[in-house]
């Protein structure tokens, strides 16, 4: 699959380097988890862009945790028919917990799970133990491991399992991607359990943030899947390596980051003067768009690429980049390979007049071959993907956690948040600013106290 990359900092070659990657043979390099209904959905939609771009076949295993038979019926009634059209995904190993406690999930509950724990830790340790034997089949251990995690009754079940994925794999590099929850239940549980156990079973992690905004969950998931499908099949490597390019952006990225990451996506229909007959069986990306006036598709590129800086595109809502911080742009075009470059090289100089490489100078860009499909919509789309290291103030972490608190009441030294394993989150307010080193200087409930932490609050959540 042909991709160029955009260098910003390198002016010698117009800003412009082509790479074309043979990935036909390698080995595969990927896992992805999904925990609870909602992550279980969100990797099931990673696996179907994957396919869409004919690279299904860098995923080495695909673990839908959910405890929860309606869930597992649908994704394995699912996969029969997905997969057995696509011929890249035979390979792919699928996994299921093999217990199942209740028939229908925890009900957002994140300590019933309490009651079969010994069952449950033997059978996540089956799991782990079959994508070990999976990666040696491959030959190669996973350069990247995407979790969707879960904010509900699945949540500690899904630390414990990204604790046994790092102990197995201390090399690989994993990114859980969180859901900030909106409702009322989930933010409950939240506040009042879930983020202090997420603080030592998820601790030292770099976390991508998404949110659910006004739209449709399902819309915002698919934009989810495409980001990360997209810049997993980018090359931002002078050489052009062969391996993750998700687990090389995370690498650099994090670098910089608080222990957030965030994305923006934007989607604009591409302006074309004519199109070819779409396969309707992967590889789609194989038949491509005719693209219409010479100037306008670059221009149409350079204003989406502008659009991922304004909130409406962010993932989750309320998050902050600075303009030093190192950025990865990836432009997904349905457009034949040799036509991408020279596509790629007018973009370049519509974005380097607009000034953006001056604001954003360690802003980097590739563009890459991809047709994504879009419901029964036969239109090509342009699709951009932004991902950064999150700076400054996290407005709906602190909102989770610290409810009705006006930020101009915050102390100065609350200005930005940490990651994981820090403490901050918990006391920060409350002690001025203080940051808590331990767990156990709260005792077993947290900064709360037992009266807030304890059963009294439950009578006032209602299971759904």
């Amino acid at each position: 699959m042909a991709s160029i990359f955009v260098r910003p900092r390198s002016r010698g070659n117009r800003l412009l380097r082509t790479a074309r990657r043979k990935t036909e043979g390698n080995p595969p390099s990927l896992v992805a988890m999904g925990v609870g209904t909602q992550g279980a959905k969100r990797a099931l939609l990673f696996l179907q862009r994957m396919s869409e771009l004919s690279e299904i076949g860098r995923v080495q295993s695909a673990v839908f945790y959910d405890c929860n038979e309606v869930t597992i019926n649908y994704i394995q009634s699912f996969l029969r028919k997905f997969l057995g059209r696509s011929k890249h995904g035979r390979g792919v190993q699928i996994l299921f917990p093999n217990y199942v406690p209740i028939s229908n999930g925890f009900m957002r509950d994140p300590k019933l799970f309490e009651e079969y724990e010994g069952p449950l830790e033997r059978d996540m340790d089956t799991i782990v133990g079959q994508v070990i034997a999976q990666s040696e089949r491959a030959g190669r251990t996973p350069e990247a491991i995407i979790e969707f995690m879960s904010f509900s009754g699945h949540s500690v079940l899904g630390g414990r399992l990204h604790q046994k994925l790092r102990g197995a794999f201390p090399g690989t590099v994993i990114l859980p991607v969180l859901k900030l929850p909106e409702d009322h239940v989930s933010e409950e549980w939240t506040r009042r359990f879930i983020w202090e156990r997420y603080e030592s079973l998820l601790e030292g992690a770099d976390c991508l943030l998404t949110g659910q905004s006004g739209g449709s969950v399902g819309e915002d998931d698919m934009r989810l899947a495409t980001g990360l499908a997209g810049v997993e099949v980018a090359d931002f490597d002078e050489e052009g390596a062969t391996g993750s390019p998700l687990a090389a952006a995370c690498q650099r990225l994090g670098t910089a980051s608080g222990g957030w990451l965030g994305m923006a996506t934007v989607r604009r229909k591409m302006p074309v003067m004519r199109k070819f007959e779409w396969l309707r069986l992967p590889p789609w990306w194989q038949q491509y768009a005719a693209v219409g006036p010479e100037e306008e598709l670059p221009m149409a590129v350079g204003h989406a690429i502008w659009s991922t800086l304004d909130p409406p595109s962010q993932m989750a809502e309320g998050i902050s980049d600075l303009n030093h911080v190192p950025q990865e742009v990836v432009v997904s075009l349905p457009v034949h390979p040799d036509s991408l470059e020279p596509v790629a090289m007018n973009a370049a100089e519509v974005l380097d007049r607009s000034n953006l490489f001056s604001q954003f100078p360690n802003m980097d860009i590739a563009f890459n071959t991809a047709r994504f499909m879009e419901g029964l919509s036969e239109d090509p789309y342009i699709h951009i993907t932004r991902v950064y290291p999150v700076q400054g103030e996290l407005a709906p972490v602190m909102d989770i956690l610290h409810p009705g608190h006006s930020s101009e009441k915050r102390p100065a030294s609350a200005t930005h948040e940490t990651g994981f394993g820090t403490y901050y989150h918990m006391d920060a307010i409350g002690n001025g600013g203080e940051i808590s080193r331990s767990e156990g200087e709260y005792g077993p409930y947290g900064p709360y106290g037992p009266d807030e932490s304890g059963e009294e609050w439950r009578q006032y959540v209602r299971y759904i």
